[in-house]
């Protein structure tokens, strides 16, 4: 299940964060991480994963009245190729598991290996706000899966929670998130501009071929794998981003006091 997939990594995430003391690294290397910056943006991701758990408890399942009454036309004639018969996604699932292991390749490159307690801490922390944002979007919208509109397909998977969660591909915005991640972070370290290529290529098919394959097997639509795609690689990107040392010369994140409307303003200097 979703949620408790939400738990899990919401744990890691203040696992990592009781660890922040060990893993800082020095002024003179493209990351560095700050106790309160860290704070902020692991309890916005926890802030933002309890709502979410709490909604996907709440989700009810299809009655069989609701899945008789649906009909295909009424899907968008861009989506509506995504309709098709219940299948498994094992090459995705395999995927998606294998994509939770792309930071690793960071262990057998010297200059990451050193940085190598930042560089996970960031990672836990764009997973958890990738993973909670996802879930609550799936919880809030309840689009139902393409093989929910087939009227040739098993009933059975139709009544799972499952089916209710299509927008937007988890599967595709956590492997999006990883491979961009990992791209952003060794394109800080190297300098050959070759292996940057190499890297940043992989970073964008990987999580093009799982939409394709979450599409082909029935359970997402394009649009939800676009978007899902969109989604983690702004993720991925920006959270090793905001981590570079030098940043807080350009960018400035203070507090707006408003009575009736507190906020966060985001300063840049170009």
């Amino acid at each position: 299940m979703n949620f408790l997939r939400i738990i899990s990594i919401t744990s890691y995430s203040i696992i990592l964060l009781c660890n922040i003391s060990f893993s800082q690294s020095s002024l003179d290397e493209p990351f560095n991480v700050d106790t309160d910056k860290e704070i902020i943006i692991s309890a916005t991701g926890a802030a933002i994963g309890v709502p979410a758990i709490i909604a996907m408890l709440n989700t009810n399942q299809l009655t069989l009245d609701e899945i008789d009454s649906l009909n295909p036309q009424d899907v968008n004639a861009f989506d509506r190729i995504a309709i098709g018969p219940y299948e498994s996604d094992v090459l995705g699932d395999a995927l998606l598991y294998s994509s939770f292991l792309f930071p690793l390749s960071f262990l057998t490159y010297d200059k990451t290996r050193e940085d190598f307690g930042a560089v996970a801490l960031m990672y836990g922390e764009a997973v958890l706000l990738n993973t909670s944002i996802n879930a609550l979007v799936k919880a809030l919208t309840l689009r139902n899966r393409p093989y929910v509109y087939d009227k040739n397909s098993l009933l059975e998977p139709k009544f799972d929670i499952e089916a209710r969660y299509s927008f937007y591909s988890g599967h595709t915005s956590i492997c999006a998130a990883a491979s961009f991640f990992t791209a952003k972070v060794f394109s800080e370290y190297l300098e050959d501009e070759t292996a940057k290529i190499l890297i940043w290529s992989g970073a964008a098919i990987l999580p093009a071929a799982m939409g394709l394959m979450r599409v082909n097997s029935h359970w997402h639509f394009p649009t939800d794998v676009i978007v899902g795609y969109a989604f983690g690689a702004l993720v991925g990107y920006f959270v090793p981003e905001l981590h570079k040392s030098n940043l807080g010369e350009d960018v400035s994140i203070y507090p707006s006091i408003d009575i009736n409307r507190p906020a966060l303003s985001l300063q840049i200097k170009f």
